[in-house]
């Protein structure tokens, strides 16, 4: 099927569906907190845990000036959380048209927040993109902006931390989309601010080879589906550029091998995760590397059958309309658990 992304089609679609929250010419245009309450980050209100039956609780909207700039991102704080000790921070980043409050409600980690007592940051990137680190011609659907997201992304981290809110040795970035083109970014930038990273449904240019040095080792996980039409599998060279050149997009096992070899691991095993659910016509694969330098790990999730979609076992609304737009959508394991179960072995 033709992609509908280029002309924006399925934008409006996804939205009209509820999947995407409409993008708002301005983030600031969203009610700021009192001004009493912005420089107070300590005094966080606390959400109770979902209970059967009960509406679901949600993070709130807390407000960052970056360089004179109005930045958003919803916070959660599990009530369990008590006041001035530090916990493990959990950044999710929203893809492409996304928005801070769809990602958290479609990628579920509230729920581990409560059962593991960890906070979640749900970031809003201007217009709804990231400056995520590609080169104009690799942006297939979305313009370039110049928004300082690292920036934003250094100083989130350094506010909860400094609030005791945040535990700086347990920090951990997600993203998926454009999220996780971001999220890739801050490995070669902020290497010293981060624990742990995941890269979902995304790539890398082929230019980190020449540009992407972290400065220790750090653990990455990918996951990417054989389906993607969005961010292929196989990779993708925009028209008019060699085969062979520097303007690209990494296939996904040439990016899962880049982390690896990063980390100066040598070793690789692999697993087929439990096929719980043979109706999606989807399997997984996870690959984790070894005898990595002291601090690395490397760890990639291969989606057979799966488009540009994260797993979930959980229905959404028109779920047969969304996989004709994005792909098939794995239904064996719960992303979020994967990431989570990833992120919780690593503190530096």
């Amino acid at each position: 099927m033709r992609l509908l992304w280029r002309g924006g089609i399925a934008s409006l679609v996804l939205t009209a569906l509820g999947v995407l929250m409409p993008a708002s010419p301005a983030v600031a245009a969203e009610p700021a907190p009192p001004s009493d309450q912005q420089d107070q980050s300590d005094e966080v209100e606390r959400a109770p845990p979902s209970q059967p039956g009960i509406k679901e609780q949600r993070a709130v909207l807390r407000v960052l000036n970056v360089d004179g700039v109005e930045r958003t991102y919803r916070l959660y704080v599990p009530i369990f959380v008590k006041p001035g000790r530090p916990s493990p921070l959990v950044i999710v980043l929203h893809g492409a048209r996304g928005h801070s409050e769809q990602i958290e409600r479609i990628f579920g980690f509230n729920v581990i927040a409560d059962r593991e007592e960890l906070v979640v940051a749900y970031p809003q990137g201007l217009g709804s993109v990231w400056n995520d680190g590609r080169e104009v011609e690799l942006r297939r659907s979305t313009k370039p902006v110049a928004a300082d997201d690292a920036g934003f992304l250094r100083k989130l981290v350094d506010d909860l931390v400094a609030a005791r809110i945040a535990d700086r040795t347990r920090i951990y970035l997600a993203g998926e989309s454009s999220g996780g083109f971001m999220a890739a970014r801050m490995i070669c930038e902020a290497s010293d601010t981060f624990t742990a990273f995941a890269i979902l449904i995304a790539s890398i240019p082929r230019s980190y080879r020449a540009t992407c040095n972290p400065s220790r080792p750090l653990p990455v996980m990918t996951l990417n589906g054989t389906e993607d039409r969005l961010v292929p599998w196989e990779g993708f060279v925009p028209k008019g550029q060699p085969r062979d050149g520097p303007i690209g997009l990494m296939s996904a096992s040439e990016q899962a091998a880049f982390w690896a070899e990063r980390n100066g691991c040598t070793a690789k095993d692999t697993t087929r995760l439990n096929d719980t659910e043979a109706s999606d016509n989807s399997t997984i694969v996870r690959s984790d590397w070894s005898n990595c330098k002291v601090g690395g790990a490397t760890a990639f999730y291969e989606v057979a059958g799966g488009g540009h979609q994260t797993p979930s076992p959980r229905s959404r609304v028109l779920d047969q309309v969304i996989e004709s737009l994005l792909g098939p959508r794995n239904r064996d394991v719960e992303t979020s658990e994967l990431v989570w179960d990833f992120f919780r072995r690593f503190k530096h």
